[in-house]
């Protein structure tokens, strides 16, 4: 990858509707060096995928909390993890140091709604021992960018 390919990812992941013309303009391309270097870089995996990027206000989901998961033993980590991947409510799920095996980034419409997801979806699944979760009260940062310097 080159410093091309790096403004191309740049101005991909600040707009994914960019015309292909508009980065071409400004990386000094033909629009069809950059169609081939976006498809190049896809096919490398350095983009894993096109999506919009939903408001959760606006869609009734404002609620955050993360969610620190322990299981009972190693036996139940992948029935979990299989598990967690199924629930729409749970955007991310870390693997982390400490007493607490994993870590859930949780989406709700509000707090009765999150004990729920808690209660019915997350600590019945087979092998969770405890969980500890903490509310986000406002987000103060909240972005996809990555650095690519």
């Amino acid at each position: 990858m080159d410093e091309i390919d790096r403004q191309i990812l740049d101005m991909l992941q600040r707009d994914g509707k960019v015309s292909q013309a508009r980065i071409a303009e400004s990386v000094g391309l033909a629009t069809p060096s950059v169609n081939e270097r976006i498809k190049k870089l896809e096919t490398r995996g350095f983009i894993r995928r096109f999506t919009a990027l939903l408001d959760p206000r606006l869609l009734g989901v404002p609620q955050v909390a993360h969610v620190d998961v322990q299981l009972e033993h190693p036996r139940f980590e992948r029935p979990f993890l299989d598990e967690i991947e199924t629930l729409a409510e749970v955007q991310e799920c870390h693997a982390i140091s400490g007493d607490f095996g994993y870590r859930l980034k949780v989406r709700a419409r509000d707090v009765e709604n999150l004990e729920s997801v808690l209660r019915e979806r997350i600590q019945t699944i087979r092998g969770v021992l405890r969980t500890r979760v903490e509310l986000s009260l406002s987000i103060k940062k909240d972005s996809t960018l990555l650095p690519l310097s």
